[in-house]
């Protein structure tokens, strides 16, 4: 038997390979494994920077990352307070 699991980065850990180890147990003989798609979507500026964080928090993404995101968002012209 083959599996194929598409898995995102913050889903490579420990228990993944428990997953794997299982398979294994369950006679799967062959597992391939595949990141992920990403789907783009066009950034909507008229949420709130907070927001915007907030869904990233909830996807599973770090502190530093976030903070990153942040700093590049109060300062680009997306959310530039002087548009006109």
């Amino acid at each position: 038997m083959k599996a194929v699991l598409e898995v995102n980065v913050n889903e490579l850990n420990a228990d993944f390979l428990k997953v794997i180890r299982n398979m294994f147990k369950k006679n799967v003989t062959e597992i391939v494994i595949k990141p992920q798609m990403l789907t783009l979507e066009e950034f909507d500026k008229s949420l709130p920077i907070g927001e915007v964080l907030q869904s990233l928090h909830d996807g599973g993404h770090n502190s530093g990352f976030l903070s990153e995101i942040k700093e590049g968002l109060e300062n680009s012209s997306v959310y530039s307070k002087d548009e006109g």
